[in-house]
C-alpha cells in the first residue's frame, strides 16, 4: 500500500540566502580541497538534517545540471595545454557529478541508496520523484534531497555565445543554487505534503491527483528572484514549501517550463487537507 510523503525540513543558498560563516565547519586541510558548491552541498544538507529529529537518511538523491563544472574545468584546462599549471588528482577526482552526493554521505555515515541525476533543467525534479517513489512504495522511510549548481565565467560565456541565456538583466541573470530537503514518511513536525511530481508531457497534460490547487508558482516567479541556473527550480520549490507551511495556500502547483526544452510539475498540499 502506497504512502503520503513529507517535507520536514529545508536549507538553501543563493542569491538572497547568503552563504554561512564555514570557519571551523570543516578541517582546515580538508577545506582547501573542498570547491565552494561542495562546502555549500554539505552546509545545507547538515541544516536540513539539523531542523529534523533525523540524524543519517535512508537515502541521499541528488540533482545537478552541470555538476563539479569549475573542478572539471580545472582538470581539463593544463590538459588540453590551457593553463602551465600542473594536474592535480584532487581536481580529477571531484569532478565528476555523482561527487557531491557522495560526500554527503560520506560525511553522514550514510551506507543506503544514493543516486545523482543531471537531467538539464529538470536535474532536481527527478531526483525528487526518485525520493517520492521509494518513500511511497516504503523503500525508505526518510530521504535527503539535494540540488547543487555552480556557474562559471567560461561556462556562462558559452551558454551567451549559444544563445540559451538570453539576454542577460538584472531581473534574468546567471546564477547558483544549493538547496536541500528531508522527505519522511511521517506528517510529525512537516511543513507540507509532497502529494505528487510530473515530469515532461506529463506535467503539462496530466491533472495533478488532488483539488485544483489555491496557489501557483512559475519560472516567471522565481527567476527573477534567484537568477537561473539548471537547478534554480528547488529553489522555487523551497519558497512553495514555506508559503503552504505559513497557510498562504492550500494546495500550490509549482511549474517548470525550462526554456521549452523539458517540463516538470510539483505539488505541495497542506497539512490540513490530509
Amino acid at each position: 500500500m502506497e504512502r503520503k510523503v513529507y517535507i520536514k525540513a529545508l536549507s538553501r543558498i543563493s542569491l538572497r540566502h547568503p552563504d554561512p560563516d564555514y570557519t571551523g565547519m570543516f578541517p582546515v586541510m580538508e577545506a582547501r580541497r573542498m570547491s565552494q558548491l561542495m562546502k555549500r552541498a554539505l552546509a545545507v544538507s547538515k541544516q536540513a538534517l539539523a531542523l529534523s529529529d533525523v540524524t543519517v537518511p535512508d537515502a541521499i538523491v541528488t540533482g545537478t545540471g552541470l555538476g563539479c563544472i569549475a573542478n572539471t574545468e580545472q582538470f581539463l584546462r593544463p590538459l588540453l595545454g590551457l593553463s602551465d599549471a600542473p594536474l592535480r588528482p584532487t581536481h580529477f577526482m571531484q569532478s565528476t557529478h555523482n561527487t557531491i552526493s557522495s560526500l554527503i554521505a560520506i560525511k553522514l555515515g550514510c551506507h543506503g541508496y544514493n543516486a545523482t541525476y543531471s537531467q538539464g533543467g529538470i536535474s532536481f525534479e527527478s531526483a525528487l520523484l526518485d525520493a517520492f517513489l521509494q518513500l511511497r512504495l516504503r523503500m525508505v522511510d526518510t530521504a535527503l534531497v539535494g540540488a547543487f549548481e555552480e556557474m562559471t565565467p567560461d561556462y556562462a560565456a558559452m551558454l551567451e555565445k549559444t544563445g540559451w541565456s538570453g539576454v542577460r538583466t538584472d531581473d534574468d541573470r546567471l546564477s547558483e543554487t544549493a538547496a536541500a530537503m528531508l522527505l519522511t514518511a511521517s506528517p510529525d513536525g512537516a511543513l507540507c505534503e509532497l502529494a505528487d511530481i510530473r515530469l515532461g508531457a506529463e506535467a503539462a497534460s496530466t491533472t495533478m491527483s488532488c483539488p485544483a490547487p489555491t496557489g501557483h508558482l512559475t519560472r516567471a516567479d522565481y527567476v527573477p528572484l534567484y537568477g537561473d541556473n539548471f537547478c534554480v527550480s528547488a529553489l522555487g520549490a523551497c519558497d512553495a514549501v514555506e508559503r503552504v507551511a505559513a497557510g498562504d495556500c492550500d494546495n500550490l502547483l509549482l511549474e517548470n517550463d525550462f526554456h521549452g526544452k523539458s517540463r516538470s510539475s510539483i505539488l505541495f498540499r497542506s497539512l490540513c487537507g490530509r
